[in-house]
């Protein structure tokens, strides 16, 4: 990319958002996407790429100024994106526009497990019909699991500093729970759902961190 070093922020999409990206043949056609934690934009920089129109929320302050500069510097000043500072424990934002594709990729195992619902609930209205979505999750398999405060089935506030997310709550799912979720929020079309187990390793400041996450994608049901 012309721009690589002048990123701000991470560089490259989640490596499953571009399989799914390519795999479901959204290169080949254009649309709107609205991706839930966004970042800086790394992962909509690949849509914007080929001409859909991008949407993001996320709720850091810097994040959204990140999201920003980037994406002008890819496009200029008409790059046709939105995106918008909104802390998803509360629902989502009721400005936003259809979609044809929701992205949330490791967003709401960091918010409570109701608040993470409501927001898939409220995001079955805004898929356009056929439209698709891409879930990143993490299991109880992950490094992080019970390290920490249990609050609430399955989710900690994290007290290990290793991972930069000491003070964080934290929420892991079942592969089933995700599925049955998924169905009942978003009435998943079951034959298209495509659900995969991700496990790396990584040093994260020393430590040897086994992540351990559920990506899931597929069509609602109004297709």
């Amino acid at each position: 990319m012309q721009h690589l070093r002048e990123i701000r922020g991470l560089k490259y999409p989640d490596e499953y958002v571009i399989k799914f990206f390519f795999k479901e043949n959204l290169h080949q056609r254009k649309g709107s996407v609205l991706e839930l934690g966004c970042g800086n934009g790394n992962n909509l920089m690949l849509f914007r790429e080929y001409g859909w129109d991008c949407t993001g929320i996320d709720c850091s302050e810097q994040a959204i100024t990140d999201a920003n500069a980037n994406f002008k510097m890819m496009t200029g000043d008409g790059h046709r994106a939105s995106f918008i500072e909104h802390d998803l424990q509360n629902g989502l934002p009721g400005t936003l526009g259809h979609c044809d594709v929701l992205l949330l990729p490791n967003v709401l195992c960091y918010i409570p497990r109701l608040a993470a619902i409501k927001c898939l609930k409220q995001a079955s209205g805004l898929i356009n019909p056929g439209g698709l979505f891409f879930l990143r999750l993490r299991s109880p398999s992950d490094y992080r699991y019970k390290r920490g405060r249990e609050v609430e089935t399955n989710g900690f506030i994290l007290d290990i500093t290793e991972t930069g997310e000491h003070g964080a709550l934290m929420v892991f799912y079942e592969e089933c729970e995700v599925v049955e979720m998924l169905r009942e929020s978003l009435g998943v079309d079951a034959e298209s759902l495509r659900v995969m187990r991700i496990t790396q390793d990584n040093f994260q400041n020393g430590t040897l961190v086994r992540n351990d996450d559920i990506v899931l994608w597929g069509k609602v049901g109004n297709g």
